[in-house]
């Protein structure tokens, strides 16, 4: 799924679950899309996976597409399932404050 693909899926599609994933063993984030009936689609940019080395990264991608919510999940590497899982709102993350 592309991320104009993403941004219509959203703004048209109030059952899509949106998470940016992590596996237990990796420190790249992805971002995923469920729909209501269980298809699954990663974000991708000209046909190649987009991966992100940051949350920061993957979460200012999705506030480009117009998404306010999304799923942090954390998943184990062996079987797939999600080992932790939480819901954010994007975009009303607090700045963190730099101690100079």
């Amino acid at each position: 799924m592309e991320l104009q693909q993403l941004r219509y899926a959203a703004s048209h599609h109030n059952e899509m679950e949106v998470r940016v994933v992590r596996n237990t063993l990796s420190h790249i984030y992805q971002i995923e899309c469920e729909t209501g009936s269980g298809n699954r689609q990663k974000l991708s940019r000209r046909g190649k996976p987009c991966l992100f080395r940051s949350i920061d990264e993957a979460i200012d991608q999705l506030l480009v597409a117009g998404i306010s919510y999304a799923w942090i999940v954390r998943q184990n590497e062996e079987d797939g399932s999600d080992s932790s899982r939480r819901l954010v709102q994007l975009g009303n993350l607090p700045e963190l404050a730099i101690a100079i």
